[in-house]
């Protein structure tokens, strides 16, 4: 109870979150109070464009222009919630963790540890020093904060394996016993089967992004490239994922994805019959979606954004205290 008509001081902190994956940049504010879940605020996601070539220099440019975009939307949110007498504190970045996808990390399976790309680092840790100034920052892979959150929201689901689909990468993790045992990454992402659809059914981007997400994937109209890009997506998988399954027993296949396509990619897994041969009878795949994060986080944007959610609960089991 507040004394005095004053409000009780949540001796919480806020940290920047940037999300630098390799098809898009994204970005938010955590509140992290002991014993709460965190808060999410001034979420912004910046989707790159679909490149003909695989780039890096063009890709790097792209990140520039996002991140730059990602980290001024935020850093304009926390300006203004500082001018609000009961919410300034709110807005008081102490510090940030910038997490990278593959090709921009490579995690280690020892230490916790990870091999960030250097141009890339040095760019987003100079972006952050002239958004924040000489707040501390540290550098994280994507991966840590996915296979964290994993065992977080299925802590009874056995060996399993991570399939994360970015926008040109999938990046495949083993996890046993809440420890990551094994890694490969496969060069086909969510735009590659993009650019599928784009050539070989004449439809825009847009109009892909939206035939990908009907549940059923079914429509006659452009059933033979659909089935060509689940194919494609699905024999890359296998031929990584067999290299990982030769040392390990894996039971479980989580997907994050994009939304609203990851019930797509984890369907082109289930459904293909070189797969079912690698894994043992009655595996399972399945989607992890936004909602299966919502109960461990007490506020977030009306559409969430489930890497930003997996990243701020990272940061809150590192920075908060709260294991």
């Amino acid at each position: 109870m507040a004394l005095f008509g004053k409000k009780a001081k949540d001796n919480g902190h806020t940290i920047a979150i940037l999300d630098v994956e390799n098809g898009s940049v994204a970005a938010a504010l955590a509140r992290l109070t002991p014993n709460d879940p965190p808060k999410l605020f001034a979420e912004t996601r910046i989707r790159m464009p679909i490149l003909n070539s695989l780039d890096t220099r063009l890709m790097t440019r792209e990140i520039e222009k996002a991140t730059r975009e990602a980290l001024g939307h935020i850093s304009r949110v926390a300006a203004r919630i500082r001018l609000h007498d009961g919410l300034s504190s709110n807005g008081e970045v102490e510090r940030s963790a910038a997490f990278f996808s593959p090709p921009w990390a490579a995690m280690h399976l020892e230490g916790g540890t990870a091999d960030y790309a250097p141009h890339m680092s040095e760019l987003v840790q100079n972006l952050l020093q002239e958004t924040f100034g000489d707040k501390r920052s540290t550098l994280h892979p994507f991966g840590t904060a996915a296979a964290h959150s994993a065992v977080l929201l299925y802590p009874h689901l056995g060996s399993t394996m991570l399939c994360i689909v970015s926008g040109e990468v999938t990046e495949l993790l083993v996890i046993e016993n809440n420890r990551v045992v094994g890694r490969a990454t496969v060069p086909v992402g969510f735009y590659s089967l993009l650019r599928t659809l784009t050539m070989h059914a004449g439809i825009s981007a847009a109009e892909a992004r939206s035939l990908l997400s009907l549940a059923s994937g079914e429509h006659t109209t452009f059933i033979e490239p659909l089935v060509a890009a689940q194919s494609h997506f699905a024999n890359a998988f296998a031929e990584a994922a067999a290299e990982l399954l030769e040392r390990s027993r894996v039971e479980n296949v989580l997907v994050i994805a994009p939304h609203p396509v990851e019930e797509w990619f984890a369907r082109a897994l289930a459904e293909d019959s070189a797969l079912i041969e690698l894994f043992p009878p009655n595996s399972t795949v399945r989607a992890i979606r936004a909602q299966h994060a919502m109960p461990y986080i007490a506020a977030h944007a009306l559409k969430p954004d489930l890497p930003l959610m997996l990243e701020a609960l990272f940061v809150d089991a590192k920075f908060s205290g709260i294991k």
